[in-house]
């Protein structure tokens, strides 16, 4: 019987094995950490550090490709104290988006070959830096070229294209914050669900 139920729990945390801090099922958001638990950090100046875009729970066993759009908001003026130093992408890969700018573009990128769909796929890795204690929200949403007309990133599963949700909920709220508060996902109520908790 003990070994039952010792395998009836090793089997439960088996299946229950997600990515990071956002169990929901193809989400994509930014990270500074590779396991996908950190979506906010505190910089110190002049001291580099990595940030990851970071497909989270794929339901595919395998990532082809990414289509995702990038915007980095810092406060007015202060753009020439942050810095991307470095931008990279799996081997292999062809990026058909617009990755120049530090602030503002889209990556459309493919892959020759696939990476293993585990829980938390670093897709693209940023070298980012301040030279001062401000803050920066990261945004992410479509790519300029979609291949699904639905407002959001998509990941290509080899022959089809699946869309991403956003790990905070939607567009236009920031998935990663440096220097400020944690960005939280919105869950969408109804008002009838609300008011049904003061009954």
């Amino acid at each position: 019987m003990k070994k039952l139920v010792v395998l009836l729990l090793v089997s439960l945390m088996a299946t229950t094995a997600f990515a990071g801090i956002d169990p929901d099922p193809d989400m994509l958001g930014v990270y500074f950490d590779t396991d996908a638990n950190m979506n906010c950090t505190t910089a110190t100046p002049n001291v580099p550090f990595p940030a990851y875009i970071t497909i989270t729970n794929p339901t595919s066993a395998e990532v082809h490709g990414l289509e995702c759009g990038y915007e980095v908001v810092v406060p007015a003026g202060m753009d020439g104290l942050f810095f991307r130093l470095g931008n990279s992408l799996p081997a292999g890969a062809v990026d058909l988006g617009n990755s120049d700018d530090k602030l503002i573009g889209d990556y459309v990128v493919g892959l020759a070959s696939p990476l293993p769909g585990n829980g938390a796929v670093q897709f693209v890795s940023w070298n980012l830096m301040l030279l001062g204690a401000f803050p920066v929200d990261i945004f992410l949403g479509p790519s300029t070229i979609q291949s699904i007309d639905d407002g959001l990133p998509a990941y290509e599963i080899g022959g089809a294209i699946r869309s991403l949700g956003l790990a905070t909920g939607g567009v236009g709220t920031p998935v990663a914050s440096i220097n400020g508060d944690c960005p939280v996902a919105v869950e969408e109520a109804s008002f009838g669900s609300v008011k049904s908790l003061f009954r």
